[in-house]
């Protein structure tokens, strides 16, 4: 651990350190991303310090986006569901559905993050994105917890596009104080503290190293971070680490390796054991009830989302399926045959923010749309699932009952 000189900068209203470091001198500020006065201090501090480095708590590919207004034009929906990256997508597209309302539409989030690359280019600075990737931080934060946590780690989120979050000036400049945040993420259940530790804890090691790299390539670092970042920042800016650790992604647990086989081989097992106690017909009286209901409730999902015909078609076909082959789920399908037939308009995705505070908004909005299209078919299925499996076990009920009977009463 290296010894650093830490200034307080008690004549500014927002949190600043100021450290030296590798012979540069480093002042860190703390921001609230939807706070003008953010916005206002990053241009001050950029305009009396004219620093040789500007950092900014951005990955690489957010930096692009931030800088690529256009960058919507660019993305292919397709793509990205052929890819299978729609959950990375919509957990992005929530966040800053829930940043666009607390905002109330005055300020973009992250504009404080805009204003420093603008004003680091401005003056000549050097831009440097400090932040980890954040596919790498979702999918560490996902794998981290079991999967019912997951589902509702999910469910907070989706729940959040339903809530119109009013706040005040006021509030946004009391959430960059250091005890404010401190309680808020004491007040995180305790299965969430691995996903705390990898959003919050591994990103402040992350970025406390990432300006210290950038520390080596001027006299005057000036860097932007969230202001709950900001104090781990400093326990471990004085520590020169290796960061390959915080970039691996983890391997799937044994459950999440043997779950997407458990089922079907239960299922199956079930279905040979009817066939065995029940004869030919009650088999295939069961496979032809999983096929009507499975595909009837996916297709209704997919009804109800306004999914194009094709899609309803590809969704009914797909639930029957879904359980025996992880590649084919119906929500997946409809929703890759929902982005090839009806591609979003770039204002789809700029409306994003302000449909998403209409509950009718949600199927106007072409992109919001195709995830409903994506999960409400899922769902479907899955209800299709419960349905049936509970009628094949009432089923087995009946004929062990009947036969066992029978022996005994023989």
């Amino acid at each position: 651990m290296e010894s650093i000189v830490t200034v307080q900068n008690a004549s500014s209203p927002e949190p600043i350190r100021t450290l030296e470091l590798n012979g540069s001198s480093i002042t860190i500020l703390g921001t609230a991303h939807i706070s003008q006065k953010s916005i206002e201090e990053v241009s001050r501090i950029i305009t009396e310090k004219k620093p040789d480095v500007v950092c900014v708590e951005l990955c690489s590919s957010r930096m692009r986006s931030v800088k690529d207004p256009d960058h919507w034009k660019k993305l292919d929906i397709f793509k990205v569901f052929k890819e299978r990256k729609m959950w990375l997508l919509l957990s992005s597209l929530i966040l800053s559905s829930f940043q666009k309302k607390m905002g109330n539409g005055s300020i973009r989030p992250g504009d404080e993050m805009r204003k420093a690359i603008e004003e680091g280019e401005r003056t000549g600075a050097k831009i440097f994105p400090v932040d980890r990737e954040i596919s790498t931080t979702l999918k560490r934060a996902w794998w981290k917890v079991g999967f019912w946590n997951r589902m509702l780690l999910f469910s907070a989120l989706v729940t959040s596009l339903f809530v119109k979050e009013e706040i005040s000036p006021e509030k946004i400049e009391e959430m960059k104080s250091d005890d404010v945040l401190k309680d808020l993420f004491s007040q995180l259940p305790s299965h969430y503290e691995s996903v705390k530790n990898v959003i919050i804890d591994e990103r402040d090691a992350y970025l406390a190293q990432k300006i210290r790299d950038a520390s080596k390539h001027g006299k005057r670092i000036f860097a932007v971070v969230g202001a709950g970042h900001l104090e781990g920042i400093m326990k471990n800016i004085g520590q020169d680490r290796s960061l390959e650790h915080l970039d691996v992604l983890p391997e799937k647990g044994t459950w999440d390796k043997i779950r997407p086989f458990l089922f079907p081989a239960i299922i199956l097992s079930l279905v040979a054991t009817l066939v065995l106690f029940g004869g030919r017909q009650a088999g295939q009286d069961f496979l032809i009830r999983w096929v009507l209901v499975k595909g009837t409730l996916a297709a209704i999902g997919a009804l109800i989302a306004l999914a194009h015909p094709i899609s309803i078609l590809l969704a009914f076909i797909a639930a029957p399926v879904g359980n025996f082959n992880p590649v084919i789920k119906p929500g997946w399908i409809a929703a890759l045959s929902e982005s090839w037939l009806r591609k979003p308009l770039v204002e789809d995705f700029e409306k994003i923010g302000e449909d998403s505070e209409r509950f009718g908004g949600y199927w106007q909005n072409n992109v919001i749309r195709i995830f409903l299209v994506f999960m409400l078919p899922q769902i479907g299925s899955s209800i299709g699932t419960f349905i049936v499996t509970a009628e094949l076990f009432r089923k087995l009920s009946e004929i062990f009952t009947r036969f066992f009977g029978q022996i005994l009463g023989g």
